[in-house]
């Protein structure tokens, strides 16, 4: 019996190091800072903004870096969140292809 556990473990084990992510991921909660509005077109703007985390937890399979997500400048495409500064934000942080977007 313990030499099909371990085996099955072993398994587990080398398929989960083997999965390619095609996007890292991490839930989240905190407050919006940095916010900045860009002016783009008469009555277009995009705003940029920063979170600082009270609580981030990594996918446990493709884990987005915490450090790498706080000091990345997120886009709010025509300010659609109508965020302000200190505002408490929650959700889904994915990153492909090297950008990060809250879902």
């Amino acid at each position: 019996m313990k030499t099909i556990l371990v085996a099955l473990s072993a398994l587990v084990i080398a398929n989960a190091n083997a999965f390619d992510c095609k996007q890292n991921e991490a839930q989240f909660i905190g407050k919006v800072s940095d916010l900045r509005i860009v002016k783009i077109d008469q009555g277009i703007r995009d705003c940029y903004f920063k979170i600082q985390f009270t609580r981030f937890d990594s996918s446990m399979v493709c884990p987005l870096d915490e450090s790498a997500a706080a000091s990345t400048e997120l886009l709010d495409s025509d300010c659609r969140m109508n965020l302000q500064n200190d505002q408490e934000i929650s959700g889904y942080l994915i990153e492909k292809s090297g950008t990060i977007y809250i879902e």
